[in-house]
């Protein structure tokens, strides 16, 4: 009798384990993962080969940086559009910054390092106006975040049209393509070494610095606050306003930096970069469990989102669908992220 009942016991506490286990976002989210990587294995098993494993992660990386800032937007109770746009300009107004001024007078020396460093900060520093002009519109003058952020979207892809005149900007000096392609070595593949890309150590960077902000720090809980109940987060002394705008200029820092990565990567300014990325981007930090009211997500749930985003578009691509599919199936989960997002608000009211 004694031994049944503590055999009852412990089969109760390994189902409330495995309860607690399963009811963790972040594990439901690993789920379909997983699945997915199974799929295109046997469709195709160069799915998990060493070198299509580390391309992913190198395109990831570009996607994720900006995840990273559109997390904080979204938790705070707000989001940006123009991402896309503000990445394509951080990568051609880098390179034309670096073309016109020779890196400050100091291309073609031993110093043409600093020449570039110096480009890519004033590149971020004009990027980050973005971020103020859309902190502005929306939390000063209350105007619409989707009405503002789709408006700086056009407005900015057309300064860089203008700034380029339409044409690829290059070519980019060598220092900068040096310091934007440098990579850890882990396979080699003919005569090539391929490794992880500089570009998924700093998102992976960025990933564990802010989960530990958003989670440690009052930087985080005030982030949470304001997105859960903004009047509220003000009754209890937080500046929300500094809170939207800070989210507003970081999303645009990030947005440049992984543009001026993307030049790098692909060793010149081509204004098309960034085009359709925004909605990718919202879709992976949605997936990932941010959801569009505010108040919810976590840098973890990002990084597996804009996992799942980025194996489908590289398993459709190894499984040869078409490219025109391709973009049906990004629709399709663009929809399948906003249902997610409305079932877990719909929980949540439920609860």
């Amino acid at each position: 009798m004694v031994f049944e009942k503590s055999k009852a016991k412990v089969e109760k506490n390994e189902r409330s384990f495995l309860a607690r286990i399963f009811s963790i976002q972040e594990i439901g989210i690993l789920i379909p993962a997983f699945l997915l990587i199974l799929l295109f294995y046997f469709i195709n098993p160069v799915f998990l080969s060493a070198a299509n494993i580390l391309s992913v992660i190198k395109v990831l990386a570009f996607f994720g940086i900006i995840a990273v800032g559109e997390t904080l937007v979204l938790i705070g109770g707000d989001f940006d559009i123009s991402v896309g746009s503000q990445a394509g300009l951080g990568a051609v107004f880098s390179g034309f910054l670096m073309l016109k001024t020779s890196c400050f007078g100091l291309s073609n020396t031993p110093y043409e390092w600093i020449g570039v460093v110096v480009c890519i900060i004033i590149t971020l520093a004009i990027c980050s106006i973005v971020g103020f002009l859309n902190g502005y519109l929306v939390v000063d003058l209350k105007l619409p975040a989707f009405v503002v952020t789709i408006g700086t979207m056009w407005v900015v892809r057309g300064v860089v049209m203008v700034v380029t005149s339409g044409k690829t900007v290059y070519p980019l000096p060598q220092s900068f393509l040096n310091i934007c392609n440098v990579q850890v070595p882990v396979t080699k593949i003919g005569d090539q070494v391929v490794g992880i890309s500089m570009p998924f150590i700093l998102f992976l960077l960025l990933i564990i610095v802010f989960e530990i902000l958003l989670r440690r720090s009052k930087f985080g809980r005030n982030i949470y606050a304001t997105g859960s109940n903004r009047e509220v987060a003000k009754l209890s002394g937080i500046n929300t306003r500094k809170v939207r705008y800070m989210n507003y200029v970081i999303v645009s820092i990030f947005s440049a930096l992984s543009g001026v990565m993307v030049a790098a990567f692909m060793k010149q300014g081509h204004p098309v970069i960034g085009e359709g990325w925004e909605m990718l981007v919202i879709a992976g930090c949605a997936i990932g469990g941010a959801t569009l009211t505010g108040g919810v997500g976590s840098m973890i749930g990002t990084i597996i989102g804009v996992f799942i985003i980025n194996i489908v578009n590289n398993g459709l691509v190894i499984v040869g669908i078409s490219s025109f599919l391709q973009q049906t199936v990004q629709g399709v989960i663009i929809l399948i992220a906003v249902y997610i997002d409305i079932f877990r608000r719909n929980q949540k009211i439920r609860a």
